[in-house]
């Protein structure tokens, strides 16, 4: 079980020196997105409880959107 954490790791790093840029946007600009919101309820008494679900959301589908390009560029690397 170990063996396919390390795998998608390896897989990760890989795939951020092959495609830096869309990496980082897609690993953590939403995260950063959804810290500034949380920064912008704050400064503008905004209802924080669904700012927070709304950051949580972004960081929630940003892990899982990652996790989906890993997949796909393991089966790309894997096809050639």
């Amino acid at each position: 079980m170990q063996d396919g954490v390390t795998d998608d790791r390896d897989a990760f790093f890989q795939m951020a020196s092959d495609f830096p840029v869309r990496t980082v946007l897609y690993t953590f600009g939403l995260p950063v997105f959804g810290l500034l919101q949380l920064i912008n309820g704050l400064v503008h008494d905004g209802s924080l409880v669904f700012i927070g679900l709304f950051a949580a959301l972004l960081v929630a589908f940003s892990a899982v959107l990652t996790q989906y390009h890993v997949a796909i560029y393991r089966r790309k690397k894997f096809a050639r």
